[in-house]
């Protein structure tokens, strides 16, 4: 059985009809999208939608972790849109970037954001991720889970990118193992093991090994979501970054 494999739109400079229909056209099964996905005429919707980044295109100044009351109501208000937005598409699976700091300020305020959005989410019928970011208030997928388990609600999830453990060093099988039932999505790309540059699959450090052990353990995982390859859309080509990390994931996927 192959893995399916998803590509996040806002991996391409183009409105999201066009890198729909270029996903579809390139081989991919299903997409991530950002809100307002809806917009497009149901005959655009050429692809199941696997998930949403419900935290992209916040209002200026919005965050989930900011010290200012009214500034998280807002950005709480964007993503309970998007939430019900995904409702709509059917889409089960959303998630938020981490905080922007580990300040015990942020932490908290971003605690709080997430509870009322997890609940939400819940109502929806829709699993909310916390995705392990280098540099931000998660940094690692060691740290996220630690403060999922200290939310204790039983509707957050890890988004786990195998590119944030490059650049943190962490093991992609270890992390998946630590996972467990709480292993919601995954994301492809490679980089330099220092800055998220999001390239294309094998076009940084990693090689064919590398790869290869980090998708036998989603396969071997008690998960059976997609991998979603996600390209910056700076890259010279993209769309060819994108249609070769697809290739290859369907050249190194183990064979079960």
């Amino acid at each position: 059985m192959s893995l399916h494999v998803a590509f996040c739109l806002w991996g391409l400079p183009d409105d999201p009809a066009v890198a729909t229909a270029f996903a579809s056209d390139a081989g991919f099964q299903s997409v991530d999208v950002r809100p307002g996905y809806s917009k497009l005429p149901d005959a655009e919707r050429t692809l199941p939608v696997t998930c949403m980044a419900v935290a992209h295109l916040m209002p200026d100044g919005a965050l989930l972790d900011a010290a200012s009351e009214p500034a998280r109501q807002i950005a709480v208000k964007h993503v309970r849109s998007g939430i019900r937005e995904a409702q709509r598409l059917g889409i089960p699976d959303v998630y938020l970037a981490p905080p922007a700091t580990p300040d015990a300020p942020a932490i908290a305020a971003y605690r709080e954001s997430t509870l009322t959005l997890a609940d939400e989410a819940q109502r929806a019928g829709i699993r909310l991720g916390i995705e392990h970011f280098p540099g931000r208030g998660l940094p690692t997928v060691r740290e996220t889970l630690a403060f999922i388990a200290a939310c204790g609600h039983d509707n957050l999830y890890l988004l786990l990118d195998v590119g944030h453990n490059q650049i943190a060093g962490e093991s992609v099988a270890e992390s998946i193992r630590a996972a467990g039932d709480r292993l919601q999505y995954v994301h492809v790309n490679d980089n330099d093991a220092q800055s998220d540059l999001h390239l294309g699959l094998l076009e940084g450090v990693q090689d064919e090994a590398w790869v290869s052990d980090a998708l036998r353990a989603v396969v071997e995982a008690p998960y059976n979501g997609p991998v979603s390859v996600e390209v910056n859309m700076a890259l010279d080509d993209p769309r060819a970054s994108a249609a070769s990390s697809l290739a290859i994931v369907r050249r190194l996927e183990p064979r079960v």
